[in-house]
């Protein structure tokens, strides 16, 4: 669930324009707190995001683009009957389905099969059952040139907006010790720093997450005023292992007690001092990692 400000942020939409919209075509309709604030859902975003896509992509102005997404919703739900065989355990057909929505932009789809599976599923087993899976073809796809960059990116970004809506639902006990989520210097990619954070925050811990491409100034202060104990680093590209280098070591030249961890597809490529603080595979290496640290 997103506040009206969060929706500016994610769509470039002014919170003026959304009222507009919202009163002036009586398509996208967000939810009301008993306060009478708006709280839009992924659905609606999703919404928003297409209505911006047809008037990019067709020419049309708003008000068409709102009339063909009124047709779209008043058609009859085509996947109301959409059921799952996961009887094998292998989650393949959630994989499947929502992979090929994706593929092809098909955001109504896609958002109705992800939360069938949500409505089913414990959200960690769709996040590394499903999500990871569909981000790992994602990936292989493109390389191989089967997939576009626009494909790459916009699969990416649904899923990375999906998993960011989950930080404001599950709660963490921030008299505990807390942890840092950082990406360093150019490095962008943070999709397995949120689900990490996301992990951490199940469990209790307080996560402040920075995300990608973070410099190491002005970090100190954060670290001391907010009990942090853990530093959480993505790294998925070897050129970026010197900046790492240097992040850690500017740390760790103050009087910080604290600990750091390091994932990533590049964490083979770090040097051999750093091999006790990577922390790779399933989400069962996790919570054996989580059942014997005393961190927090």
């Amino acid at each position: 669930m997103y506040g009206i400000k969060k929706v500016t942020e994610i769509t470039g939409i002014p919170p003026i324009t959304l009222r507009a919209w919202e009163n002036r075509y009586d398509v996208i309709k967000p939810s009301r707190t008993d306060g009478g604030t708006r709280v839009y859902s992924q659905e609606n975003v999703d919404d928003l995001l297409w209505v911006i896509a047809q008037r990019e992509e067709k020419s049309i102005s708003i008000k068409q683009a709102m009339k063909l997404l009124k047709e779209e919703k008043e058609k009859k739900d085509p996947f109301i009957h959409v059921t799952f065989d996961d009887s094998d355990g292998s989650y393949e057909s959630y994989v499947h389905d929502i992979y090929h929505a994706l593929v092809n932009y098909d955001t109504n789809r896609a958002t109705h099969l992800i939360n069938l599976a949500f409505s089913t599923l414990d959200y960690e087993v769709v996040f590394h059952e499903i999500f990871v899976p569909i981000l790992h073809q994602v990936g292989d796809q493109w390389q191989e040139g089967k997939l576009s960059v626009a494909q790459e990116h916009f699969i990416s970004h649904f899923i990375q907006r999906r998993l960011f809506s989950f930080f404001q639902e599950i709660s963490s006990d921030v008299n505990k010790a807390k942890a840092l989520a950082i990406c360093p210097p150019l490095e962008l990619h943070n999709i397995g720093l949120i689900l990490f954070s996301l992990f951490l925050k199940r469990r209790g811990v307080d996560v402040i997450f920075v995300g990608e491409n973070t410099p190491k100034e002005n970090l100190i202060p954060i670290i001391q005023a907010n009990n942090i104990r853990l530093i959480c680093f993505s790294i998925t590209i070897e050129e970026h292992i010197d900046h790492l280098e240097s992040f850690i070591n500017y740390v760790q030249s103050y009087p910080l007690d604290l600990d750091f961890l390091i994932g990533g597809n590049a964490v083979d490529k770090l040097p051999d001092k750093y091999k006790s603080h990577i922390l790779t595979g399933d989400l069962n290496n996790w919570k054996k990692w989580f059942e014997e640290t005393d961190l927090f």
